[in-house]
């Protein structure tokens, strides 16, 4: 006879995780707001919902609700026991717990602009100033698009900077006057970061002239109105409010998903999206923020890379497609069940965790002495630690998981 979850279950068992909530002012409000409707939790009208996270980042770890004890904080709970419960055979890899971080973000207005530091970097920044780089990691990121994303990501090319300039005098009487080779974007955006620190008043000046001119034009372009939305939230001083139209904007639908290499200039504008980097808090600000920015920083990090096409491949096996990720510190899939199939998870040696978007699943795996099962619902999160070797999974309606694993040596 199967049986839900118990002590006679065993250890090598999956376990629910309670996670923490980022009320960002950036997020979702009320009706719109995503993380309520995902976890079936009232939202409250003046009170923002950006971020969940998952994992053990010690600005928001996770708990472990285990079945035969008080509630664990997720990186005590690994380091308990690393080899059966992180990892059977890599443990070692990763002495400081789980190597990455998973969230759902709601956007509801637009993110700073900011960029990732390598692992060098990442090291230095912290070394240097441990106040504003709280960790010496770096942050490899994707986010896969929940419905839709509206996002800045790298930087425009030369081509279009050449056009960019036709178009908006303002901007390229502000970079003649330091002169500046205006042919080349890797020049006009260092010209334009050293000028935002050392004269404000003419970034406010080319912004105030840029909204007395876009305000009466007919047909602005997507990029236009951006400046004007941001222009009107955002001190007049911002050099982020500029750099809104040196990046590619560029509209994902659900399910795609993008990587952010180290260097990459990117802000997430609207959307509810899942996230998955290296464990990792670090950011570098350029602007469209009242939070520290750091232009001197940005000049060391920033990459001008005009090929980079910044949409990850999939691949699909039966129900599960992967996302393309060349990072060491996670992969991230989707699993599109639909009701009464199921799928089987086997040879396992490294911990995975689950989050359900839609739906209802059951987790069934055999214990010494037991047949045992687990049920999950939308919003729930559990992971499988790396000694439950098989389990399944088989949907009660249709679901929709996402889960994220330690890859491959």
């Amino acid at each position: 006879m199967r049986k839900t979850i118990d002590a006679d279950c065993g250890s090598a068992r999956p376990y629910r995780l309670k996670n923490s909530i980022q009320h960002y002012s950036w997020g979702t409000r009320g009706d719109k707001a995503y993380i309520p409707h995902l976890l079936n939790i009232a939202p409250e009208d003046d009170l923002a919902f950006a971020e969940l996270w998952m994992g053990v980042h010690p600005n928001a770890p996770s708990m472990v609700i285990d079945p035969e004890s008080e509630l664990k904080i997720l990186s005590d709970w690994i380091a308990e026991a690393p080899s059966e419960r992180l990892s059977t055979d890599r443990s070692n890899d990763f002495p400081e717990g789980l190597p990455y971080l998973l969230k759902v973000l709601s956007v509801g207005q637009a993110l700073s602009i900011q960029a990732h530091p390598n692992k060098a970097q990442a090291e230095s920044l912290h070394k240097n100033d441990p106040e504003h780089y709280p960790d010496a990691n770096h942050k490899p990121e994707m986010a896969i698009a929940i419905d839709h994303l509206i996002t800045l990501v790298g930087f425009i090319s030369n081509k279009q900077m050449a056009t960019l300039f036709l178009d908006t005098p303002e901007l390229r009487t502000l970079v003649e006057k330091n002169g500046t080779k205006i042919s080349d974007l890797k020049s006009v955006v260092m010209k334009l970061l050293e000028f935002g620190s050392s004269h404000p008043g003419e970034i406010e000046s080319c912004v105030s002239a840029l909204q007395s001119r876009l305000r009466f034009k007919d047909n602005c372009n997507e990029t236009e109105l951006l400046f004007l939305e941001q222009a009107e939230l955002n001190d007049p001083h911002d050099i982020g409010l500029l750099f809104l139209f040196f990046l590619n904007l560029i509209h994902f639908k659900p399910g795609e998903a993008l990587f952010l290499p180290p260097g990459v200039p990117h802000a997430y504008l609207k959307g509810n999206i899942i996230e998955c980097m290296a464990n990792s808090d670090n950011v570098v600000r350029l602007g469209l923020t009242e939070k520290f920015c750091d232009a001197p920083a940005l000049t060391e990090i920033l990459v001008f890379d005009e090929t980079t096409d910044f949409l990850v491949e999939t691949s699909s096996d039966g129900y599960i497609t992967e996302y393309a990720c060349p990072t060491s510190e996670f992969r991230i899939k989707s699993l599109d069940l639909p009701q009464a199939e199921s799928t089987v998870f086997s040879l396992r040696s490294e911990l995975t965790m689950f989050l359900i978007l839609e739906g209802e699943i059951s987790l069934n795996w055999e214990s010494s002495s037991s047949a045992c099962m687990s049920i999950y619902r939308r919003g729930d999160s559990f992971i499988t630690p790396a000694n439950l070797s098989e389990f399944s999974l088989q949907a009660k309606t249709n679901a929709k998981l996402y889960l994220v694993e330690i890859p491959n040596r």
